[in-house]
């Protein structure tokens, strides 16, 4: 029997490929290279053998992701917050704008944090889910080196009161050595306020822009 070669016939076999069973029969899932395989097979260890020594193990992507700060990520944080603040403005101005139900709500879902931390993060020059360890770790430190935004204003308190409150933000910060080790909480040290002030200012724009 003839092997038939008209464009019906083609698209069947195209489309029969895109329901993962090729037209020769063999299963889509497969390698398409045996060779691959068994070069691969090769390579491995077998059983009770180690490795190679020249072979290299695979990165581990959660370790970029979760290492300690340094203190060029101060300036990505304030880069970050800068994007962010830009994307909740944004969205409020659409919102103003809104002439439907679905734009509004639409509005008040682009300023939330989830949705404006990609924004932050492309600012920053880094990776989303790096982004996110970097500004919730420099957020903490900050507010702990900064009390007085946001928080218990230290002049309010009494001398043992402030002593205390001054301990325990301290004890705050050692806890958080493994990830802003002592030379980034220094360098945050002078600029705490300011980038205090500035997350505060993101937290209100997005309370604004949601109408709260």
């Amino acid at each position: 029997m003839p092997f038939d070669r008209s464009p019906r016939a083609a698209f069947a076999c195209f489309f029969a490929l895109t329901l993962t069973t090729a037209c020769g029969g063999r299963d889509a899932g497969e390698d398409a290279d045996p060779s691959a395989e068994t070069a691969a097979e090769a390579e491995a260890p077998a059983e009770g053998e180690s490795a190679p020594a020249n072979v290299t193990p695979a990165a581990d992507p959660s370790a970029a992701i979760n290492a300690p700060l340094t203190t060029a990520d101060i300036d990505r944080w304030q880069k970050g917050m800068a994007g962010e603040l830009e994307a909740v403005r944004a969205a409020s101005a659409r919102m103003k704008s809104a002439k439907t139900g679905e734009d509004t709500l639409a509005a008040m879902m682009a300023v939330q944090e989830m949705n404006t931390v990609p924004a932050g993060a492309e600012a920053a020059g880094v990776e989303l889910q790096r982004y996110k360890v970097i500004r919730s770790n420099l957020s903490a430190a900050a507010s702990y080196l900064a009390p007085e935004l946001g928080g218990i204003d230290p002049a309010m308190l009494s001398p043992a009161q402030r002593d205390e409150l001054k301990q325990m933000n301290q004890t705050r910060l050692e806890q958080l050595e493994s990830a802003v080790p002592s030379e980034v909480v220094e360098a945050l040290r002078p600029r705490a306020a300011e980038l205090r002030k500035q997350d505060l200012e993101l937290v209100g724009a997005r309370l604004k822009g949601a109408g709260m």
